[in-house]
């Protein structure tokens, strides 16, 4: 026997049936390894016991446990496609680690690369948002005044402005209450995400979004203050909330 290729031919195994996967193709592979034939029957045999199905129903449900404490507003957007997509999501994605936050994390990333439900991909952006905000965020000095117009400012890496269809109280208020989501009006309304502020988040204006979108990677005071509406008051309202944080040019 070679154990390495037994234990990893039995390791795809549970990992395919834990994720929802066909097995024939880990089946198909068994020909290919080091192993005796009775090996080989053995593991094709195994994956129809109750001990073979126990052993894959523990680390997927250990899955949507850690999805389901992590990503409690994505899952509640979702509604009556959140099943569907937790089971899409355990096929498509390997499973890396064994901490919540990094997998609810995962899921976050996986529902905004591919929802087109209404308001999902904004309220999947928000919660990523917040958990690396709570996961990463420094303390950093906020600055007692504007710099001088050649001072280089950037977006703070833990900041995010999230650009919802709708009111955000009217939305998220939706998902915590279970009331129906709230109709897409054309307007958009952005939303601040930054360390400095006391909730973490707060409705952005429409300058606000504008400066904080200019900043990709850097811009110079002077270079925002020259865009349309974006006023002195405006940047020293990013940089206290910590959207927005110098940079030496």
């Amino acid at each position: 026997m070679a154990l390495r290729d037994w234990q990893n031919a039995l390791g795809q195994l549970v990992e395919a049936r834990a994720s929802g996967r066909e097995l024939q193709p880990v089946l198909e592979s068994l020909d290919g390894l080091e192993l005796e034939d009775s090996e080989r029957a053995w593991l094709r045999k195994v994956a129809g016991t109750p001990g073979f199905e126990l052993t894959c129903y523990v680390p997927r449900w250990w899955r949507y446990t850690r999805v389901s404490r992590s990503a409690r507003l994505t899952l509640a957007a979702l509604r009556e496609t959140r099943e569907a997509v937790l089971q899409s999501y355990l096929r498509a994605t390997p499973c890396t680690t064994l901490f919540f936050i990094s997998e609810g994390l995962s899921f976050l990333e996986y529902v905004i690369a591919t929802t087109a439900l209404p308001h999902v991909k904004a309220v999947a952006e928000f919660e990523r948002a917040v958990w690396v905000l709570k996961r990463e965020a420094p303390s950093a000095p906020i600055p007692l005044q504007l710099p001088s117009s050649e001072e280089v400012l950037a977006r703070n890496p833990v900041a995010a402005l999230v650009t919802f269809a709708a009111a955000p109280e009217a939305v998220l208020g939706a998902l915590v209450t279970g009331q129906p989501l709230p109709q897409e009006p054309a307007e958009p309304h952005p939303v601040l995400i930054a360390p400095g502020l006391p909730r973490m988040w707060r409705p952005a204006s429409a300058q606000e979004a504008q400066a904080f979108d200019a900043c990709a990677p850097t811009a110079t005071v002077g270079a925002l203050t020259a865009l349309p509406g974006v006023s002195p008051e405006v940047l020293s309202s990013l940089l206290a909330a910590g959207a927005l944080v110098q940079r030496q040019a």
